[in-house]
C-alpha cells in the first residue's frame, strides 16, 4: 500500500477524521504500527491548521495496542491559534476506548540564530545491503507494508563507534518511489517510518536476550528543523542511554546527504523480560 494511503484521512465531522484499515495481507495481523496511528494523527492534526504554518514538533503517547483490522476515529482539539504558533492535540479512538494521544505544534517560517551539530561518519547507502534484501525478515507479512522503503542497516563492524555512547545504531531510509512535492506529506511520511527501527538501537548489545524481550513504543516525540524529502537518502543516527526497569530510552537524529539535521527524535520503549523469562539468562 502507498504511503499516500497509508497515512489519509477521512473527515466524518468538524475536527473528526477516520483512517482506513490494513487488509491482514498487507500489514501487521493485529496490533496497529505505531507509525501508522502517529502519521494518520499528525495528517488530521494538518488538516485544522492554515497552511502557512508548518509542524515542527509532535510528543505522542501509545497507551494501547491498536486493532490493524478496525478504522481509527481521531478526534482534534483546537488548543491555541496565535500569531506565530499554533497547537493541536489529536485523539486516536478504537473500539470507544484511546489507544494513543498526540500535541503538535505549528509555526510560521521566522528567522534566528543557526547552528547544528555535525552529520557523524557512515558509509554510503550504496555500500550498505538493501535490509529487505538482506534480512529475512520481511518475508514476514507484518513487515510487507515496509516494501515501499528502502532500509539500510549499517552492519556493526561498519560503524564509527563514538566515545561515551554506550548503544549505538545506523540506518539509511528513503522512499523508494518519488513522492508528491507537498512538504507536509514528507514530514508526516518521516513520522510514519521513524518508529519502525529506533527500539532496536537498545537492543544491540543484547544480541542473546533480544529474541525474548516483550517490545513496543511507550511515546514518541519528534521535531523537525529543516526542510527535506523523505524519498532522499536520510541518515537516521540512533543511540540509547539508558535501559532498566523494563523500558528503555532511545534517541536518533536525522541528516539528509548534505550533512544537514532535519529532525531529531526521542522514544522511550517497552523491553521487558517475559515474567517466566530464565533469571539465569539475563
Amino acid at each position: 500500500m502507498a504511503i499516500v494511503e497509508i497515512l489519509d484521512v477521512e473527515q466524518i465531522d468538524v475536527n473528526i477524521y477516520r483512517g482506513g484499515v490494513f487488509s491482514p495481507e498487507s500489514g501487521f495481523l493485529q496490533r496497529t504500527f505505531g507509525g501508522h496511528v502517529a502519521g494518520q494523527s499528525l495528517v488530521s492534526a494538518v488538516r485544522t491548521v492554515d497552511p502557512k504554518f508548518q509542524v515542527h514538533s509532535l510528543h505522542g503517547y501509545f497507551l494501547r495496542a491498536g486493532d490493524a483490522r478496525s478504522p481509527t476515529v481521531y478526534t482534534v482539539e483546537r488548543i491555541r491559534d496565535g500569531g506565530s504558533f499554533c497547537t493541536r492535540r489529536v485523539t486516536a479512538i478504537q473500539h470507544g476506548e484511546t489507544i494513543f494521544s498526540m500535541a503538535a505544534s505549528f509555526q510560521v517560517d521566522q528567522l534566528g540564530i543557526e547552528h547544528q551539530d555535525p552529520m557523524p561518519g557512515a558509509p554510503p547507502p550504496r555500500d550498505v545491503p538493501d535490509f529487505k534484501a538482506a534480512s529475512r525478515i520481511f518475508d514476514h507479512a507484518s513487515f510487507r507494508q515496509f516494501e515501499e522503503w528502502d532500509v539500510r542497516l549499517i552492519p556493526r563492524d561498519q560503524l564509527s563507534m563514538r566515545e561515551g555512547k554506550v548503544s549505538q545504531q545506523q540506518v539509511w531510509i528513503r522512499h523508494r518511489d518519488p513522492l508528491p512535492e507537498d512538504p507536509v506529506l514528507h514530514i508526516c511520511a518521516l513520522a510514519y517510518i521513524s518508529d519502525l527501527t529506533l527500539l532496536g538501537s537498545a537492543q544491540v548489545n543484547h544480541d542473546e536476550q533480544r529474541q525474548h524481550l516483550m517490545v513496543a513504543s511507550l511515546d514518541h516525540a519528534m521535531w523537525f528543523m529543516r526542510a527535506f524529502r523523505a524519498d532522499e537518502w536520510l541518515l537516521y543516527d540512533q543511540s540509547s542511554p539508558s535501559a532498566c526497569g523494563g523500558r528503555s530510552l532511545t534517541q536518533g537524529k536525522i541528516f539528509n546527504q548534505r550533512g544537514d539535521m532535519v529532525a531529531a527524535v526521542m522514544q522511550e520503549g517497552l523491553t521487558r523480560y517475559p515474567r517466566d523469562f530464565p533469571p539465569d539468562s539475563r
